[in-house]
């Protein structure tokens, strides 16, 4: 019995902290980048993330603005075809190659609180703070 009632508050516990996409699927957000896992992240600019709509990304690249699309899923989530403006851009120039190449990589993601996190597989990515 003690087994079975530690089995399902692990259950429990987990389905708690992980929800599924389904917020973001359903209604705008904007989101900015606030944790940048291994890399790291200029504090001269701004990453944002905008999901329309359900399927379309757009937001600001540091220093670029840049658009794409966006397929959701319960907590898969995939980002193509991302395109930006193509200013030049010295202090993040290198930043932002690595930003939309960490997009490109995402196949996953979780909403918890106000934190969104994106996960290539187990690897966490990207986090981002809830904008107002």
């Amino acid at each position: 019995m003690k087994k079975l009632m530690m089995a399902f508050f692990v259950v429990f516990t987990l389905q708690a902290c992980t929800k599924d996409l389904s917020l973001i699927k359903q209604e705008d957000t904007k989101w900015e980048l606030a944790k940048w896992p291994g890399k790291t992240l200029p504090t001269t600019a701004k990453a944002t993330l905008n999901i329309t709509g359900g399927n379309k990304i757009g937001g600001k690249s540091f220093c670029n603005t840049y658009g794409g699309n966006a397929v959701i899923n319960g907590n898969a989530i995939q980002f193509s075809k991302i395109f930006g403006t193509q200013m030049y851009c010295e202090p993040v120039g290198d930043a932002e190659k690595k930003y939309y190449a960490d997009l490109e990589k995402v196949t996953a993601g979780k909403v918890s609180g106000s934190k969104l996190f994106l996960y290539q597989n187990e690897t966490l990515l990207l986090v981002f703070s809830k904008v107002e």
